[in-house]
């Protein structure tokens, strides 16, 4: 079999550049369209009861995930077409994936209507579809390829390094909004063409996988069969499997208030201007991308784990400062609050993208070389579902808190933003104490002893 050159793995990561441009739209502007960041919006009210409205929808879409999640892994990992196992699913799903994240923010009443409503929660139950009808197999897909867990850990790098950068083009939203408002274009459209670049590029980026990687010529096909009952109960067998889902569930929830809160945490709390979105958003992924070679080297020499847990206890402290922002801002002011965030939230963006995806890659390998069964699919599913319900719990609680003390104008609340930080610290530190239990020296010991014998 080939060996994935350094520019098929670019080529490869291309995958997860169009989740960071798609997912990133719906992370972090869902909320702030539907419900504005301050009462003095442009943008139409369209929802009744935003707040409500959009937690039960969100809770809705957690359910879809819950059900379609693992049956897609197990879909895809008895999968026996001509061009692989993979790849068949990401070529038909990359452009439904794109098209059904833009047009939840086309709503077609510009009023309140609860057909919006329905409208939104139809679209986002196809989104999610779409989402897993991807990711799954491309997930899937990355964790067979490479096989050597250094190169994976590099492999992963160049991955986030990819989605870190397309998640900051979203960001720029902010910037570009206001840009677009400056030469007399309505509020709405000034998110909305953003929104349809974000979309299109995402789009074409999850193609380039889909058409330039031949799965046959890296991966030999091995017949599998098993029912999806039986491939859940044998991977969740393995305990270190168990606590890493758990701990990335928690610990992403946390991660994920920072990317849905972020907004109303720089113009609400610190009083800044949106352009401030833009600049912290450079800074934490400047200052992050600078770090990966450090968490490379890292990775090599202390493990996964203790990278885990310094990540966490920089969150504890970020969400801590920011629920006590009085107090930091009377000390520092909140220019210099907001990069003190930038700065802090770096180093463990970079670890939070890279280390939990390569150790559910070496958890399915090391399955399929303890049973000679390739369950990549399920094992991954466990991560994308985990990142996509994390996302859900997010919303569907910032939805409820940011409405906090609201004086009836449906706009987020100082109050409100304030009480997500705290909810968001508790999870990360919850997180740090569930990583404690995970034994990451005994998969890679494995995998290194598996593939040194298939080298001799």
């Amino acid at each position: 079999m080939k060996k994935l050159t350094t520019g098929k793995i670019f080529a490869l990561c291309m995958g997860n550049f169009a989740r960071g441009m798609i997912n990133g739209i719906v992370t972090t502007y869902l909320l702030t369209f539907f419900i504005p960041t301050n009462a003095n919006t442009t943008l139409p009210q369209f929802f009744l009861t935003a707040s409500l409205v959009m937690a039960v929808i969100r809770g809705i879409g957690t359910i879809i995930d819950a059900i379609t999640d693992p049956w897609v892994a197990n879909l895809t990992d008895n999968c026996r077409h001509k061009l692989g196992r993979r790849i068949p699913f990401m070529r038909w799903s990359a452009v439904p994936y794109g098209l059904c994240c833009l047009m939840i923010f086309f709503p077609p009443i510009q009023g309140t209507s609860y057909v919006n409503a329905v409208w939104v929660g139809v679209l986002l139950i196809l989104y999610y579809l779409f989402s897993t009808l991807y990711n799954i197999p491309y997930s899937a897909l990355q964790a067979e390829i490479v096989t050597e867990p250094k190169r994976r850990v590099f492999l992963y790098t160049i991955d986030s390094l990819l989605y870190v950068i397309s998640n900051a083009l979203v960001f720029c939203t902010s910037m570009t909004k206001g840009m677009l408002m400056g030469v007399g274009i309505p509020e709405i459209w000034a998110l909305r063409i953003p929104f349809i670049v974000c979309c299109t590029g995402g789009i074409l980026a999850a193609l380039v996988p889909a058409f330039t990687i031949r799965e046959q010529d890296y991966i030999v096909q091995k017949p599998y069969s098993q029912p999806l009952g039986e491939a859940l109960k044998a991977i969740f067998s393995y305990k270190n499997f168990t606590i890493i889902t758990i701990g990335y569930l928690v610990m992403w929830v946390a991660f994920t208030f920072f990317n849905t809160a972020q907004v109303y945490y720089i113009t609400n709390l610190l009083a800044l201007p949106d352009i401030w979105v833009t600049i912290v958003t450079v800074i934490s992924i400047g200052v992050g991308v600078c770090t990966y070679p450090l968490v490379n080297v890292l990775a090599r020499k202390v493990g996964k784990k203790p990278l885990l847990l310094g990540a966490c206890i920089t969150y504890v402290c970020l969400y801590g400062g920011i629920y006590s922002y009085e107090t930091v801002i009377s000390l520092i002011g909140g220019p210099a609050f907001a990069i003190v965030i930038g700065f802090g939230i770096a180093m463990p963006i970079a670890i939070t993208n890279i280390i939990p995806a390569s150790m559910f890659a070496d958890l399915a390998q090391y399955d399929t070389i303890k049973t000679g069964k390739n369950r990549a699919g399920m094992f991954l599913a466990a991560r994308n579902f985990a990142n996509k319900l994390c996302q859900s719990i997010v919303v569907i609680a910032c939805a409820l808190l940011l409405g906090k003390g609201a004086d009836g104008t449906g706009a987020a609340t100082a109050e409100g933003v304030q009480a997500t930080a705290l909810v968001a610290c508790i999870f990360v530190a919850s997180a740090l104490g569930i990583y404690f239990f995970y034994n990451d020296k005994e998969i890679t010991a494995a995998i290194k002893a598996h593939n040194e014998a298939e080298k001799a």
